[in-house]
């Protein structure tokens, strides 16, 4: 028996999107992305990428001392 996913946040959600659509992509991307559209802080964002890596949402490559995040599953 499969795991359900667990349930996304609506913060969640739209980073889940961004990344999708613009992976790979650093954290500082998305973090400048999201500061300049939502107000949002680079912890906040680091904090939501970290929890969408958890939920098996997302993955992360370390590409010249960054991070870079991917979807684990096409859209």
């Amino acid at each position: 028996m499969s795991k359900q996913p667990e349930p996304l946040g609506q913060v969640q959600l739209e980073v889940l999107q961004y990344v999708a659509e613009h992976h790979p992509i650093r954290v500082s991307d998305v973090a400048e992305h999201f500061a300049q559209t939502a107000g949002k802080a680079r912890t906040t964002i680091l904090t939501v990428l970290e929890k969408l890596r958890e939920k098996r949402y997302l993955n992360r490559r370390k590409v010249n001392g960054a991070y870079h995040y991917f979807p684990r599953l096409e859209q």
